[in-house]
């Protein structure tokens, strides 16, 4: 959920529940100030009914109108409190009753006491207050609608400078020249991360640089001394006179200076390609490649007893003839060398992707780890940096190189959108 969205249904829910606290306590207010008003009016017409019997020593005519009623009852010596009710009132017209507020009083009138019973019809009172609620209910829903749009309008630009720090940091690349810019706002928060962010992209381009410089430099320095430590066992071997235990020893030195020679090839070759410097792109036949491809490693197929098949169509690519094929060198490569006895390799080539899939003697790999440098399994002979190699090119052509199980086989799949 986005902070915005976030921000708006929690200010609204908010809204709400005090709108509807303080409706509770408005209705409330309004209801009990209209009600002390009818009750006025009833002991007006009590004062005047107390005024006539005082004048005239009678009582007043019983009275009837649509909202008011007034009855006198004969109670001889007896009395009764004074007090206000809430009652019925019968309404003639509409043939129904209705909500009303009464007064019981009482009165001597010649030495005979009478019961007063004064009724008004609440129906106005009520009305008037569900007409003053649904016009504040109305100002109320319309405030909200303004405080909602204004909310909206007012807090997108107030983070705006923090959407543009977003977007920068989404699309900052340590591979790239460009860095975090500074932007210009008012908001002293946002002008402080702003520094802080681009102060670290700049920290963090340059630790990457640094680190490739070394790795660069120490993959040129060691040519030399490999070179040199090669010619010395060749002319070790060419002096003869060795026992089996010495060739043996010296066997070991040459599988491992090898490794060590195929290691640095690699190294230099990833450099390359992570500077962009390999590029003699043209429009390749992918098709053709491929098939040379599977003509190379038929030889180590058959010696490992794998079936070699492939569902390919025309498919035409503009990049690196080299780097096409060290990309299918590699993931046809680890398709082969890691399968099992009398396993399968399928490719796959249509106008989307090129798919790689192999059985294999280990269950699913780590997708979050095999494209790192170095990660390969524990009994592997290579480098280590075939996957990473393989991103590496996939990236720089701006395909997508994804990994998944399913049904025991192993997926490379390259996407070319």
């Amino acid at each position: 959920m986005k902070l915005l969205d976030k921000y708006n249904r929690i200010s609204l829910l908010t809204t709400i529940l005090v709108i509807i606290v303080t409706g509770f306590i408005y209705y409330f207010t309004i209801s009990y100030i209209l009600t002390d008003q009818v009750d006025k009016d009833l002991v007006v017409e009590e004062n005047e009914i107390f005024e006539h019997v005082k004048l005239n020593h009678n009582l007043p005519e019983v009275f009837k109108s649509e909202d008011l009623k007034i009855l006198f009852k004969n109670i001889g010596q007896d009395t009764m409190p004074r007090q206000f009710s809430n009652t019925q009132f019968w309404d003639d017209k509409e043939k129904e009753q209705e909500a009303a507020r009464g007064l019981q009083s009482w009165v001597r009138v010649n030495g005979v006491n009478y019961s007063i019973h004064i009724i008004e019809s609440k129906v106005e009172t009520e009305e008037l207050i569900r007409l003053i609620f649904l016009i504040t209910l109305g100002i109320i829903l319309l405030l909200i609608i303004a405080l909602i749009t204004i909310n909206r309008l007012v807090i997108r630009n107030l983070w705006q400078p923090f959407y543009d720090m977003l977007r920068q940091i989404k699309l900052f690349n340590v591979t790239d020249q460009n860095s975090i810019t500074p932007l210009t706002t008012g908001i002293e928060e946002f002008r402080d991360m702003n520094e802080e962010i681009s102060a670290m992209s700049t920290r963090v381009k340059q630790d990457y640089q640094e680190l490739k410089t070394f790795v660069e430099n120490a993959a040129h320095e060691l040519m030399t001394p490999i070179a040199v430590m090669n010619s010395k066992l060749d002319t070790l071997i060419q002096t003869g006179g060795l026992n089996d235990e010495q060739g043996t020893l010296i066997g070991d030195m040459y599988g491992t200076m090898g490794k060590l020679t195929r290691l640095n090839k690699v190294m230099l070759l990833l450099t390359k390609i992570e500077n962009n410097l390999i590029n003699d792109q043209e429009a390749l036949d992918v098709r053709a490649t491929i098939e040379t491809a599977c003509s190379e490693f038929q030889d180590l197929a058959y010696n490992k007893e794998l079936r070699l098949h492939t569902e390919l169509t025309d498919v035409t690519l503009f990049m690196s003839k080299t780097l096409l094929d060290i990309l299918l060198g590699n993931l046809l490569g680890n398709a082969i060398r890691h399968n099992r006895p009398g396993g399968v390799v399928t490719v796959k080539l249509n106008q989307q992707a090129l798919i790689i899939q192999n059985t294999g003697k280990f269950d699913a790999l780590d997708a979050s780890t095999i494209f790192r440098r170095f990660q390969k399994a524990s009994d592997s002979e290579g480098s280590g940096l075939g996957l990473t190699l393989a991103r590496q090119i996939c990236e720089n052509n701006g395909f997508r190189l994804q990994y998944s199980f399913e049904d025991h086989l192993h997926t490379f799949t390259v996407n070319f959108k």
